[in-house]
């Protein structure tokens, strides 16, 4: 009778998983004493900051075991001094592999419960940038909708994503020149006194020729803030239709803004994926009227087949993606005709190397995209590089980025551009300009539960 360790199976497990073992542990071993290990992971703030970009900018900085330095950034979006340290530690220490998508970076919030819970702390930039699908047996993380602390609700999710994603792109070195253009975004309202209100068509104007003078070559009109407050005021919730002195303040504004942009200058609207099939088509019609490029994420996800129908009602140029969290709800959208032109949130969708498979889509169904970025000028520069020389990307939009254009703010090492393009290699910040703060370290990290 044979021998059990002569038998084919087992001669080819031991052939397989023998020196598979053998690797792993090597790798750990070597992970154990990599100076590349992230041992530290801190909160900059600007001491004083000169305007409202500078005071809302959140720098994140993680630390190697040699002393390498990682940074990228988010914008402040209301959460609490005291809630925010935990927020940060909780993202060092909980980021999720997922065991069903390769290369998608945190948890996709459409999946409510996957992989396990892991912590970059004790791990490489590239350990934890080029995860693999987790098949064995570990604590669940489950991060649902409402999980993960308060970065889950509203935009902070999105920004965070990124501002870790781009401090770990900055350790692992993958940098590189990279040449898009820029579209500031702007809101349409302004704070006085503490209350918002919305500007009048010359504050518009005068922001938009200013944005025009510094060499920029498409603006972002934002319809949020004081409109969505007056929509409540009036007993309405989305979605809804705007009433038609409202629509009519609206188009004073773009019009306004139109003026002041030109023929060099496109200008494109964004609504908050809170309007009805007919408050998309008549905002929509006002656009028209106006000669806007693009109108954006008129409707939710949840409204797709409705935006799809309506939509054949006019020939305003649509974008759609703002609130999706994964490639399969651009794959329906591409499919149903929900629009032209991609409109990724570089956080919610997952990431640069989800960003750059959405752009491909864009590319096979001959449509652009044009991703949004909720943060500063370290996560910019990131995913900028990720999209560098497509020619399916319009532009990348994120808000302030004039500010970060500027010699004698809180950047060492400001960006560049070109005729509208950004055209910077590297991007660097002052950190004598900057408050420290600790957020995690190696000795004290948590196990994901």
């Amino acid at each position: 009778m044979k021998s059990f360790f002569t038998t084919p199976f087992v001669k080819f497990a031991c052939l397989v998983l023998f020196p598979c073992a053998t690797i792993l542990n090597i790798q750990e071993a070597q992970a154990d004493s990599s100076p590349d290990e992230i041992v530290a992971m801190d909160l900059l703030t600007v001491k004083e900051p000169g305007s409202q970009a500078e005071s809302r900018l959140r720098v994140i900085r993680l630390t190697t075991r040699s002393g390498t330095k990682g940074y990228g950034d988010y914008l402040d979006f209301g959460l609490p001094a005291e809630d925010e340290k935990e927020t940060l530690a909780r993202l060092a220490n909980r980021y999720v592999e997922q065991n069903q998508k390769i290369d998608i970076f945190l948890t996709d919030p459409s999946v409510r419960a996957v992989g396990g819970g892991h912590t970059i702390l004790g791990q490489t930039a590239e350990q934890s940038l080029h995860v693999h699908p987790v098949t064995a047996k570990a604590p669940n993380a489950l991060f649902l909708r409402e999980g993960f602390g308060p970065m889950w609700q509203g935009p902070g999710k999105s920004g965070l994503v990124i501002a870790l994603q781009a401090a770990l792109l900055d350790l692992a070195e993958e940098k590189g020149p990279c040449r898009v253009r820029l579209c500031p975004s702007i809101s349409i309202d302004r704070k006085v006194d503490g209350e918002r209100r919305l500007s009048t068509p010359d504050e518009m104007q005068q922001t938009v020729a200013s944005l025009k003078q510094a060499g920029f070559t498409a603006v972002r009109l934002e319809l949020a803030g004081a409109l969505e407050d007056e929509m409540s005021a009036r007993g309405e919730c989305a979605p809804y239709r705007y009433p038609q002195e409202v629509l009519g303040r609206i188009g004073s504004l773009v019009l306004a803004s139109k003026k002041a942009a030109g023929a060099e200058m496109d200008l494109i609207v964004a609504a908050n994926m809170n309007l009805s099939t007919d408050g998309m088509t008549y905002l929509a019609l006002h656009c028209e009227r106006n000669e806007v490029a693009l109108l954006e994420n008129p409707m939710a996800l949840r409204h797709l087949p409705e935006q799809c129908e309506a939509r054949k009602e006019f020939s305003q140029p649509l974008g759609f993606g703002g609130d999706y969290h994964a490639i399969e709800d651009f794959i329906q959208g591409i499919k149903n005709q929900a629009g032209t032109v991609l409109v990724p949130d570089a956080g919610r969708i997952g990431g640069v190397v989800m960003l750059a498979r959405t752009a491909d889509l864009a590319r096979e169904a001959k449509l652009k995209v044009a991703p949004v970025v909720q943060g500063g000028p370290l996560s910019l520069l990131a995913v900028a590089r990720s999209l560098s020389g497509r020619d399916e990307v319009l532009w990348v939009t994120s808000p302030n980025q004039e500010q970060w254009l500027k010699d004698d703010g809180v950047l060492k090492i400001p960006l560049r551009m070109t005729q509208g393009s950004l055209v910077a290699e590297s991007c660097e910040i002052d950190e004598t300009k900057f408050q420290i703060r600790r957020v995690a370290q190696v000795e004290t990290k948590t196990r994901g539960k």
